[in-house]
């Protein structure tokens, strides 16, 4: 009797242990479609909120991802951005980071972003940058 009740927990305590528990913070991969799509939104609600800078920022890389299943989805992305050779209001179809780090000004963002697709509806929860 007791062996048949202490097989589903440890069956159960298993599965958890093997996907991550509900709501939990999981390791995301960085090339997937959907939380590209969130950190291009975050990367472009910063631009648009970047005063200080009348240059546009770009990914250089991404240094971690992770998703977590709400009602939607959150993502959180830690990447480091650089300032590219593109000017806010410009057409900017080929936008570069500057190569001289002096004019990069690399920095380190930390974007929560809240995504529902089936809803249609996005967005950024929480940001923190270091200063370039």
């Amino acid at each position: 009797q007791k062996m048949l009740t202490i097989v589903p927990i440890l069956a159960t305590i298993f599965a958890a242990g093997q996907c991550g528990m509900p709501g939990g913070w999981q390791d995301a991969d960085i090339h997937s479609e959907a939380l590209l799509s969130a950190l291009n939104y975050a990367v472009a609600q910063h631009n648009r909120g970047n005063q200080a800078d009348a240059f546009l920022h770009k990914v250089v890389q991404i240094v971690s991802a992770q998703t977590q299943v709400v009602a939607g989805i959150n993502y959180e992305i830690v990447v480091k951005l650089g300032r590219t050779n593109c000017q806010k209001g410009e057409a900017n179809t080929d936008c570069t980071v500057y190569i001289d780090p002096a004019k990069a000004r690399i920095y380190q963002c930390t974007f929560r972003v809240w995504s529902c697709p089936w809803l249609n509806d996005i967005h950024v929860t929480k940001k923190k940058c270091s200063k370039p």
